[in-house]
């Protein structure tokens, strides 16, 4: 069975409980911290919802045609290849998938992950299932960064927040693969305590030069260095990484700033032209990111 991480388990324990009393919605619209943690739990999720018992027993028919990859009626959509995006062709296999009768009790289940991958035309695909859904038929759509979702496509989804992981669960994630503890702290801090994400710096090496990154941007901020500088440190890193990084920091120092009243317009626009880079990064993948960066730091002066 696909690993379940820890502070995922009440979130998927409370959806098989609502599948089971038959309380589940059609559509739903799961909002998790990174785009590794929709990946997580769009692995684990079918096993939740389909299980015979309700509860991933990992014995039951449904649970071992998964762990076979054989389940008929669960279908899983997410950017295919080396594309960032989820295209239109993909949404009409789901659509069709969805359509048909389900060969088991549990019904049938679709996943869409990370959703904010959807592109246009995908989108407006999606929007045939989410006004007309078939009967027995469930979706969830997993994202990190709903505000990318068009407005049509989450106005239909009830919506669901995922609990972050507290310390000592992120902490006790990066010391059960080995990690001292001197590095876990450090990684959480870059990846504002996302440990799936802190794992991925890991994996990179990527670690301090994301760190000057996200330092040399905080004194652009403060008008402490230049943009050009910024572009700079940005140089040479991954850019998915490097968003991602740069996003949830922002976010983490924007919420500091809040409780200590001193939140002004300039952070705001700096997170919001992130988060918006981040989409058009995914749809246009060979955009130079470093020169976006700065480009990104003369407008929101």
């Amino acid at each position: 069975m696909a690993t379940v991480l820890s502070w995922h388990k009440p979130v998927l324990q409370e959806l098989a409980g609502r599948r089971q009393s038959e309380r589940l919605p059609h559509a739903m619209l799961l909002t998790v911290g990174s785009d590794p943690e929709a990946t997580a739990l769009a692995a684990a999720l079918p096993h939740f919802m389909l299980c015979d018992n309700y509860n991933a027993c990992g014995l039951c028919r449904a649970c071992r045609l998964l762990e076979q990859g054989a389940h008929s009626d669960y279908h899983r959509c997410q950017p295919e290849g080396s594309s960032k995006v989820i295209k239109v062709d993909q949404i009409r296999t789901l659509l069709s998938f969805g359509a048909k009768t389900a060969n088991y009790g549990a019904g049938k289940v679709l996943i869409l992950a990370p959703a904010s991958a959807l592109n246009r035309n995908a989108a407006n695909a999606l929007l045939k299932f989410l006004e007309e859904p078939p009967a027995n038929t469930y979706l969830f759509l997993i994202s990190s960064r709903t505000s990318q979702l068009p407005a049509t496509v989450m106005s239909r989804c009830q919506k669901l927040t995922v609990a972050r992981p507290d310390p000592t669960q992120a902490l006790e994630f990066l010391q059960n693969r080995g990690l001292s503890d001197q590095r876990a702290h450090a990684l959480l801090r870059l990846a504002s305590n996302e440990p799936l994400l802190a794992i991925e710096i890991e994996e990179n090496d990527a670690a301090d030069a994301l760190i000057g990154a996200v330092s040399v941007a905080e004194k652009v901020l403060a008008g402490e260095a230049t943009a050009r500088e910024l572009g700079q440190a940005a140089q040479g890193l991954d850019a998915h990484l490097l968003l991602m990084v740069l996003i949830v920091n922002a976010h983490q120092f924007a919420v500091a700033a809040a409780s200590k009243n001193t939140l002004n317009a300039r952070l705001l626009q700096w997170h919001k032209a992130l988060v918006e880079l981040q989409g058009t990064y995914h749809r246009s993948p060979n955009i130079n990111i470093p020169l976006a960066l700065e480009q990104l730091c003369v407008n929101i002066r």
